[in-house]
């Protein structure tokens, strides 16, 4: 019979002789114990402050190390995460000049721009009643020329004469359009940074739920044990991209109606994406009319149905239908994906300058200020065809064409559903170079 009094030692339990110690240190996790630390804490001796035998300073650095793994885990996920939200940032307002220029080339009605500037060359300066009088009176300040007319309303209902807080009619140009925000009297710098802040929080909401969103659409449908299929996945791509982009549809509305809205604090109506936000659902029906009415919804969809599309499918696409490879026609690859994006912006620009002029036009259903925009706008409209149609019957001609012509009736065109899209192909083109330099046929694609 064995002799338990021998095993009394510091290498395991009297009642379990043969036990080996469990764990990555042997002999440690033995003596930390929780219910031996206890007693020795106890003892009245003052054994229970040394620390045992068996663990020595280096066994006790590996145990801080493991304890605190999942604290330091933590705080460096979190540290590259607030590096990301400051360089993302950093990139949105860089850029954020330009999307400005943009959307008012894709919200502004040419037609009644060039029309008010005609009624501007004829009219004098604006009555002391009228609000643009401040306007006025800040030009005339600040040595400008340009002057400040009362608006008026002609047989069409558009407004004829430009109001001092407008731009004019802008030209296709994008530099042009940021000159004139930065010199108008009443925008000034600070306008080419207007919804940079909306933006930027659309765009981390997005890049934070779509790959949840997706992620678990994957693990719902199999697709990462193997049972689901490619076109599962692409399924669950172009879902977890409309849903995310449907839910944070109301910060696109928001970010539109900033960078439209005259920035005069006379005018302005909007102070922020919070108060945007709460003055958009309390005069116009609700979130639920923001999310559910078919005037935003169905161009949402659509938007974000193509967007998806041509965003997350143009590999497999690419694959599919001109049957070219990756690795094995790199060069070819590269043009087919040249072709792909410029399809895209085809395909898209007109959708998005559509749902742009929509998302413009406040719908109230009460109505406490009145919304002054820094561009004219349109008629209200009355649905996503209704836009496209009416955009190709008076915007179809450019600035110069109409200050040519007198009358601004039937310009029948597809001009203005594609504002920009010279810099977008461009654009495409110098990626498509970009994509050769300082590149080899293993790493470039």
């Amino acid at each position: 019979m064995t002799d338990f009094s021998e095993n009394n030692g510091a290498t395991g339990n009297v009642f379990r002789p043969y036990a080996e110690p469990v764990g990555r240190n042997s002999g440690v996790l033995a003596d930390l114990n929780p219910l031996d630390s206890l007693r020795r804490l106890n003892t009245s001796d003052g054994e229970g402050m040394r620390l045992p035998v068996s663990l020595d300073m280096r066994s006790l650095s590996d145990m801080d190390i493991d304890l605190d793994m999942d604290e330091l885990d933590t705080t460096q996920a979190a540290m590259e995460l607030a590096k990301f939200a400051g360089f993302r940032f950093l990139t949105t307002l860089v850029a954020n000049p330009f999307n400005v220029a943009q959307t008012l080339l894709q919200v502004q009605h040419l037609p009644l721009a060039v029309r008010e500037e005609r009624a501007a060359s004829n009219d004098g300066t604006p009555d002391p009643d009228d609000p643009a009088y401040y306007e006025y009176l800040r030009a005339r300040h600040s040595g400008r020329t340009s002057r400040v007319v009362r608006a008026t309303t002609d047989h069409s209902g558009y407004v004829d004469g430009r109001p001092g807080y407008e731009l004019g009619a802008l030209d296709s140009g994008k530099l042009s359009v940021v000159r004139k925000l930065v010199g108008h009297p009443t925008e000034g710098v600070l306008s080419v940074f207007k919804g940079a802040f909306t933006q930027w929080t659309y765009d981390m909401l997005h890049l934070l739920l779509q790959p949840t969103l997706e992620g678990a659409l994957n693990e719902a449908l199999g697709v990462y044990d193997g049972s689901g299929d490619a076109a599962t996945g692409a399924l669950t791509l172009v879902a977890s991209m409309v849903v995310v982009g449907w839910a944070l549809s109301p910060l696109e509305l928001v970010r539109t109606r900033l960078v439209v809205q005259a920035a005069s604090p006379i005018h302005r109506k909007y102070r922020g994406v919070i108060h945007a936000l709460r003055t958009v659902a309390r005069e116009e029906g609700g979130l639920r009319a923001l999310y559910f009415s078919p005037f935003h919804l169905v161009p949402t969809l659509v938007k974000h149905t193509l967007d998806a599309v041509f965003r997350g499918l143009g590999a497999p696409a690419i694959n599919l239908i001109a049957n070219v490879d990756a690795f094995d026609h790199p060069t070819m690859f590269a043009c087919c994906g040249l072709a792909w994006r410029t399809l895209s912006a085809v395909v898209m620009l007109p959708i998005d300058t559509v749902r742009t002029r929509l998302q413009a036009q406040p719908r109230y259903t009460q109505v406490k200020d009145d919304f002054r925009t820094c561009v004219p706008l349109a008629r209200p409209y009355t649905g996503m065809a209704n836009c496209l149609w009416r955009v190709v019957a008076e915007d179809g001609r450019g600035v110069k064409q109409m200050r040519d012509r007198a009358s601004n009736v039937g310009h029948y065109g597809l001009r203005g559903l594609y504002p920009g899209l010279s810099v977008q192909v461009m654009a495409n083109f110098l990626v498509f170079g970009l994509g050769f330099i300082g590149a080899d046929d293993d790493s470039a694609f």
